[in-house]
């Protein structure tokens, strides 16, 4: 425990150097202001509601009716702004912030959204085209249109993200064809580190909360650590708004199919400086349905979460401290049935052994086998300018509370997690030379516990043991603009200690003292150290022709997760036994990634080729054995995995027939063990070819109609059979391909005076035509259980299907104030 409080104390004293060294350098004097005009490229005329963004200091304001806009209060430095509007091109530009600083943009019009799209998940703020690497970027646009019911719902549907699921709230991502703990989720910058490893339950982030979202497709995401081998998704807050100014939505929404209700409140300010934003939501859900099985048992679940935000900008930079707590109750199916299919209890209820049409129909997620799930964090961010440069701290705190609770209000399995997670990072940019450096220290200090075990006749469940684990790496990346060409580069070092405790437990499953006389060893204590280097060298060259290419050539490392190093128990939510290995070496894999772009005025293109060669690869892999019923799996690694894929987009947006657009996104991964037997020759739970096509109608808004911005779309989406599995021992089963339908609409009812949006209401109906099908990474298609007694799954139909026909309707009411002058008088 000496070794990381010492670390945190250098971090503090590090930090108040800086800020002593701003409070009193001439660097401090000044107020950074930002001020324009926006127009019309083609007629010159000025455009209304446009929004403005500094993503780096997370602040956005908007332009008047006459296309005016103001920023102020702003730290000096140098930043890139963002401009955007519905049928407008993006355009970004660099400022160098001093007192007042005056820039005009003209915006040429088209439906494609995502041209010149500012990125900030790499470290350096830069713009999606100019990354050296793969990235995907999620808008505000984009989630508000569409249908969620978890954070990864906004971005499972895109190019090279995928994601798993054991039934409703559970969904967990997957970056090229990999997930769980090769993959890092943040929050505004604050690792998800919720039992990553479980797949039994979803990423625990509220969607209400995030505004947007940018997906690293890939390793070379060095700032982040070993936890981001296959890539990051970085989900972002909303901005706050520019000072004076208080704004805020009440959202609502409703489906169809589970009976989904879902309400969030968001409102947030600015004074002189002083921001502060308050987010609070509400949701929940019955069963769901489908027509091969009905209403599902076990499928329903409920959450809750608030969030705070509260911080100051100033000259010298910014400061923000950022609350969160969520609650999350999710029932957990496990197939159980009777001999003609009926779903059963496990356990009669109330002398019931079926669930009633009531039972069904409730939202009281606790009637079945379920998890009572919460997620509580701190996170304060800082970011001081220090000469040309800025030094950020960033330091927080997690705990993650899990209860597997098999019936009634007992948790058998009660897991307590902490984490301090901690950034210290310095960025310098010139914007002359276009030379760029990143560099800084992170990691976490992570402590987890088991909890009380439940009363006797209970039995309690120890998956996993009471352990330590500090995680530290340094890294510095160097990026360097030319005209039309940007090269990167960087390195990293990482060094992870995990502490294990030892457990004994008598005969009816308690912990008592290690060698008391006839108990069993449950852990025994462990020390396991691992170093890992990780690199990255790329580059993006803009061609003649509005024509982009991107190579990157990646180093990976990646330490054994606790799960993986320690298991010895039933995973409740997952129906299965898992055994974990200790000798288990770090994963060292080699990536590379040809990208081709094209955006012009009609067509937007992208295609992304990738080879991974992964050393050392950790898997699950079922043996033949049962215990009390269920699988058991034994976490082992083969010498060489060996990934590769293709995904991509295709957007057709006629510039002559504006009234239309087509999207396209595609995705394939293929999966390779060499030297293996047929059955065990391919990574278990590769997602299979994947298809997403849309087309959107938009309609003319007219001079002084109630109505802008309404479309009307249709899409499908189109797998095809994945027959490269994992077979051996039923571990996995070649999944059939299926085409679901969708369609939707979406308007905003606007006061035609003031042009201010009153609602924004959107209608989606997701599988048009009720198809029954089962996604491949549907892990509930493996459960299955006659009378109680778990069984193999065989066949796909077997199992429990994914959702039916689902309608939702969403509505969407901005509000705001600005107690100071319009932009034009000021």
């Amino acid at each position: 425990m000496k070794t990381p409080l010492r670390f945190f104390n250098f971090l503090f004293i590090l930090f108040i150097i800086a800020v002593g060294q701003t409070a009193f350098g001439k660097i401090t004097t000044g107020d950074g202001k930002i001020t324009g005009k926006i127009t019309d490229k083609s007629t010159g005329n000025p455009i209304a509601g446009v929004t403005i963004t500094i993503p780096d200091l997370k602040i956005a304001t908007s332009t008047d009716a006459n296309g005016n806009y103001l920023l102020k209060r702003l730290p000096k430095g140098e930043y890139l702004i963002q401009v955007s509007a519905v049928g407008y091109a993006s355009e970004t530009k660099v400022v160098e912030l001093g007192n007042t600083y005056s820039v005009d943009f003209k915006l040429s019009t088209s439906n494609y959204e995502l041209s010149d799209v500012v990125v900030t998940a790499l470290g350096n703020t830069t713009t999606r085209k100019r990354a050296t690497i793969p990235i995907t970027v999620v808008t505000n646009k984009m989630i508000r249109e569409g249908v969620a019911n978890t954070a990864i719902d906004l971005v499972s549907s895109q190019p090279g993200v995928n994601a798993t699921t054991e039934g409703s709230g559970t969904t967990k991502p997957q970056i090229n064809g990999l997930g769980f703990d090769r993959v890092l989720t943040l929050m505004d910058g604050l690792p998800q580190e919720d039992f990553q490893w479980g797949d039994d339950h979803g990423i625990l982030i509220d969607p209400y909360a995030v505004h947007s979202a940018e997906v690293i497709r890939g390793p070379a995401s060095l700032q982040y650590g070993a936890s981001a081998e296959a890539g990051v998704i970085s989900f972002k807050s909303g901005p706050l708004p520019q000072n004076g100014t208080v704004v805020g939505s009440v959202l609502t929404e409703y489906h169809t199919n589970n009976g989904y209700l879902g309400t969030s409140l968001n409102i947030a300010g600015n004074h002189n400086g002083f921001v502060w934003g308050l987010q609070a939501s509400g949701e929940a859900a019955h069963s769901y349905s489908n027509p091969k099985d009905g209403y599902v048992w076990g499928t329903a679940w409920n959450q809750v979460n608030g969030r705070l935000v509260l911080g100051v900008n100033r000259s010298w930079g910014y400061s923000r401290l950022t609350l969160s707590a969520l609650h999350r109750r999710i029932e957990l199916p496990d197939g159980n049935r009777d001999s003609t299919g009926r779903f059963m209890f496990d356990f009669p209820q109330n002398g019931k052994i079926y669930p009633t049409r009531s039972d069904f129909l409730s939202y009281n997620a606790n009637i079945a086998s379920d998890k009572s799930l919460g997620e509580y964090q701190a996170w304060w961010q800082n970011s001081v300018n220090v000469g040309k440069g800025k030094i950020g701290l960033d330091i927080g705190f997690a705990r993650s509370v899990h209860h597997d609770i098999d019936t009634g209000t007992v948790g058998a399995g009660n897991l307590i997690l902490g984490d301090i997670p901690f950034n210290l990072k310095y960025q310098i940019a010139d914007d002359k030379s276009g030379l760029k450096l990143t560099t800084g220290v992170n990691g976490m200090y992570e402590f987890h516990h088991n909890g009380d075990a439940p009363p006797l006749p209970y039995v309690p469940d120890y998956e996993i043991p009471n352990y330590t684990n500090f995680e530290i790496g340094g890294y510095a990346i160097v990026e360097k603009n030319f005209k039309d060409l940007t090269l990167s580069g960087g390195l990293r070092f990482d060094h992870t200690n995990f502490t294990g405790d030892p457990m004994s437990l008598n005969s009816e499953g308690r912990i008592v003292p290690v060698g008391t006389s006839g108990s069993t060893v449950q852990f025994s204590s462990f020390n396991n150290k691992y170093n890992g280097l990780s690199g990255s060298i790329g580059a993006s060259y803009q061609l003649p022709g509005n024509n982009y290419v991107k190579l990157n050539v990646s180093k990976s490392y990646r330490a054994p997760a606790i799960n993986e190093l320690t298991s010895n128990g039933l995973n409740i939510g997952s129906n299965l036994v898992q055994l974990g290995n200790r000798n288990l070496k770090a994963e060292q894999g080699y990536q590379v990634d040809l990208v081709y772009g094209h955006d012009g005025k009609d067509v937007s293109v992208e295609a992304d080729g990738f080879y991974n060669h992964i050393n050392n690869f950790i898997f699950a892999n079922r043996t033949d054995s049962l215990s009390s019923g269920f699988p058991i799996y034994q976490y082992l690694s083969t010498n060489t995995a060996i990934i590769t894929g293709v995904s991509g987009f295709l957007n057709i947006h006629p510039a002559a027939t504006k009234w239309l657009e087509i999207d396209n996104g595609f995705t394939y991964i293929y999966s390779h063990i060499p030297n293996e037997t047929d059955s065990t020759r391919h990574l278990p739970y590769i997602p299979a070819p994947h298809l997403n096509s849309e087309v959107k109608f938009r309609f003319n808004d007219g001079h002084n109609s109630i109505f802008k911005g309404t479309y009307v779309k249709f899409g499908l989406q189109h797998d095809w059979a994945q027959n490269n599995v994992y077979s051996a021992f039923y571990t996995e089963l070649p999944s059939a391909q299926y085409t679901i339908f969708n369609a939707g609409v979406g308007t905003n009812l606007v006061n035609p005076k003031t042009g201010r949006t009153i609602c924004s209401v959107y209608v989606n109906c997701t599988n048009l035509t009720n198809v029954a099908y089962a996604d491949h990474l549907n892990l509930a298609q493996y459960f299955l259980a006659y009378n109680g007694t778990p069984a193999t799954v065989t066949q796909q139909n077997q199992g429990i299907y994914n959702m039916g026909r689902n309608i939702s309707f969403k509505l969407i009411f901005p509000f705001g104030s600005n107690s100071h002058k319009t932009t034009a008088e000021e």
